[in-house]
Order: C-alpha cells, then structure tokens, then sequence
C-alpha cells in the first residue's frame, strides 16, 4: 500500500510540534505542492474555489496537481491518501475517485465541532472522503453525522517526547506557563492572576504567546510576556515551570498541553472539549469553564503540595510516553488497514 500525505504546517508551531510530525515516524510520501507549476495560475485557479467548503488556496491548487501526477504513477496499485488537515486542501475528490479507483481518501480535522460548522457550512467536498480521523474525542459524533461517514476513528495527537522531556535540575518554584493563543480563555486567565498573585508568594508567571495577541494578557508585575520563542526556550520554559496554568475555551487536541505533559509538567485546565481524555488518568485538574473562583483555589492548593506537585507530573509524563508518535503512527497505520 501507497501512503501519500497531503501536508500542511501552522506557523505557530514549533518545530518539534505539529500534527505533520506523523511523516517522521511512517513510511510515506509527504506531498507539500513544491512543484513546476504557474503560481499566478494556481492563484487564480484558487479563486474559483467557495471558501465554504474548507480553505482552498494557490497551495491547495499545487498539491493538488502534485497528489494527481503521484496517483497517476501509481494508479494500479492501492493508495490511501491522507489530508494532515482536513479544514483544508480538500476539493474535487469524486474527480480523484473516478479517475483513481484504488485509492482511499482520509482526512484528520484538528478544530472543535462548533468551528468545523462555521468555518466549513458546505461540507459537500467532505463527505466523499473514505474515513475520517479525530484528535479529540468530542469530533467524533459530529464528524460522523456531519460527513455521513461510519468509519470515523479517535485517534490522538502525538507528542516528541523524545526532544519534550522533564529536567529536575532547572526547576523553579511558585513559577506558572501560560501557552498559546488559539482557544485560550484570556478572560479567566486575566481575573486570576492578581489575585493568585496576592495569595502564593513570589509567583512567576510566565506568557509564552504570538506577539499579535500581547494585547489579550493584562499587565502584572508578576507576569513576563516572551514572543518568538524557539523549540528549546519553549521546552525550558516548561522544564522550569511548576505548573502549566491554561484555562481554554474550548478544545481538540492541545499541543501545549500534551508538551507540557511530555515535560513533566502538572496541569490545570479547564474542563472542556478534548481536554477530559488526554489527561485521564493523571489526576491533573480539569476546571468548570469560567470557574474563576476554583481556578484560584486549585492553583494555590497544588503549589502548596510539593508531594502532588511531583505525583502529578510523574503522571503527566508517562501519560505523554503512551502518545509518542510511533505509537500514534501506528494507529493511524491500522485505520488505514480497516478502509483498504
């Protein structure tokens, strides 16, 4: 079997982050539209694509020439196609499935089920993928409904814990990370960290964000604000921390969490979307959305107990270990097996 993946990387992501770290760990060719190919003409092929069925752009137009010219080489053979990211690249696979009868479609989506409805009204395109793969365990009902597909699979995200792994040695106390700003809930982050701030003494905060969104964190003394920040910083920043602090809105599969996890690192979140299953198991907090008043009184609790604070990270890690991406690719390998 053929395995062709259609790529794409968010610029948020660290290096060593990101779903498209799979390609690492599977004996696949990673299509990514670096081809010979007019791109004032894919730009404009692009523009006759609604945005209503799924982002469609000039790069979506190249790696749809490319994905062809491979399927074409390998027509007589079985193929399975995989969209790293179903919310996008995805058109024209009844043209692909007529043309290439031995090849399956699949596609990973990574947003929640209430951006997936927005973001993608016509989800015609969708619906002739051959399975679809979740990373969070509140997709699968409505990409089953939604996509009209039986064979949808849970499949979590992975995490290199190999490059994200603890340092004891570089520990500080009384010291928080904040991650990140897609679904981050900055208005629960915002009410609690003057008063957390009154109650654990000498409290670090620490901001990792993209410098487009500094405006989203109210100042403190105790908070320090990084942008830009590289792999290994980022992962210091997690090795030295106490406890990753992230009230969220909403989510699928979290990169920041799981890194924190792969670090060692006890967690405090808020109980929303995918968050319950990847931190089963761990007895790290999961909170009420909005819960200000308990975000405080957990976070003071946890910082107060060096016994649960090395308890909960020991759990974080090993947690971590069961979704290293071989294990992950592996699982992804079998999903393909079942739709062949």
């Amino acid at each position: 079997m053929n395995v062709f993946l259609v790529h794409h990387r968010s610029k948020h992501h660290a290096a060593n982050s990101g779903y498209g770290r799979v390609a690492d760990y599977m004996d696949a060719q990673v299509v990514f539209g670096k081809i010979r190919f007019p791109f004032r003409l894919a730009k404009v092929l692009a523009r006759l694509h609604s945005q209503k069925k799924g982002e469609y752009n000039a790069g979506s137009v190249l790696k749809s020439v490319e994905l062809y010219g491979l399927l074409r080489k390998h027509k007589e053979e079985q193929n399975v196609v995989h969209f790293l990211n179903g919310e996008r690249d995805i058109r024209h696979l009844d043209f692909f499935k007529r043309r290439f009868p031995n090849t399956k479609f699949v596609a990973t989506f990574h947003k929640p089920p209430s951006i997936l409805q927005e973001r993608i009204p016509n989800p015609a395109a969708l619906r002739h993928l051959d399975g679809a793969i979740g990373v969070g365990e509140n997709q699968i009902a409505f990409l089953r409904s939604r996509l009209g597909l039986d064979r949808v699979a849970y499949i979590p995200h992975g995490v290199d814990t190999h490059f994200f792994k603890p340092d004891p040695t570089v520990k500080k106390p009384n010291t928080l990370l904040f991650v990140g700003q897609h679904l981050r809930d900055f208005d629960t982050f915002n009410k609690t960290v003057p008063t957390l701030a009154e109650k654990v003494k000498d409290l670090k905060v620490n901001v990792v964000i993209h410098p487009a969104y500094t405006h989203k964190i109210f100042p403190h003394k105790c908070i320090t604000i990084f942008t830009e920040v590289k792999d290994v910083q980022l992962r210091h920043f997690y090795q030295e921390a106490s406890l990753l602090f992230l009230p969220l809105l909403d989510s699928t599969a979290c990169n920041s969490l799981l890194e924190a996890m792969a670090c060692g690192l006890p967690i405090i979140t808020s109980a929303v979307g995918g968050n319950r299953a990847y931190l089963s198991d761990t007895g790290n907090v999961l909170i009420e959305n909005k819960n200000v008043e308990r975000f405080i009184n957990e976070t003071v609790a946890i910082l107060q107990d060096e016994a649960r604070l090395e308890t909960l990270g020991k759990a974080s890690r090993e947690k971590a270990l069961a979704m290293e991406w071989p294990a992950i690719a592996a699982a992804i390998q079998e999903f393909y097996n079942k739709i062949s």
